[in-house]
């Protein structure tokens, strides 16, 4: 009789204990998301964002110190710049494309530079925030070519101390075709 006492009390206590520590573990994990999630939709680093998607929305169109995200388009016909995210002092841009022949993106990316003039609208702020751009071009769904901006490439080029053909040419020295 002892022995069933015994035997249910520590059954009772170990399934106390057991969800217990799956309550924390859950309450842990919420916690690291809500974090990170917080970071990522508040873009400064300060973790002011409320982790509300309608909110995160709107953080995300401002977390870009200096870049006016409305005016960053290119000019391109075969080139649609579908997501503009920050990490860090990095800046990722996905754009899609209707050609995977590297002769005619080059030939696309020609506006590049007057395309990036016109969006960046604080030289000082966005120098400030982000060391580099990376681009990614895909077609369906698969990467056709990548390339990075140095930002101080594009803070010559808005101040004229590096011309079109300069910045394009030192653009188009790190793109990596895939095949």
């Amino acid at each position: 009789m002892e022995r069933r006492k015994i035997l249910l009390g520590s059954g009772a206590a170990i399934a106390t204990v057991l969800a217990g520590c799956s309550s924390d573990q859950t309450g842990d994990e919420s916690n690291q998301n809500g974090d990170g999630s917080d970071d990522s939709l508040d873009g400064d680093g300060n973790g002011n964002g409320n982790g509300n998607d309608d909110s995160g929305d709107s953080d995300k169109k401002a977390d870009i110190p200096g870049l006016d995200r409305d005016k960053l388009k290119l000019s391109s016909q075969k080139l649609t710049i579908e997501d503009v995210n920050k990490n860090d002092k990095e800046v990722d841009v996905v754009a899609t494309t209707t050609t995977t022949d590297p002769e005619t993106l080059f030939t696309e990316l020609e506006t590049l530079a007057a395309d990036l003039r016109r969006a960046i609208t604080d030289p000082q702020a966005f120098a400030a925030a982000v060391d580099s751009v990376t681009w990614v071009l895909e077609k369906d769904g698969a990467m056709v070519m990548s390339f990075y901006v140095d930002v101080s490439w594009a803070i010559k080029f808005i101040n004229d101390e590096m011309d079109r053909e300069e910045f394009l040419d030192r653009v188009l020295e790190t793109a990596d075709e895939a095949r």
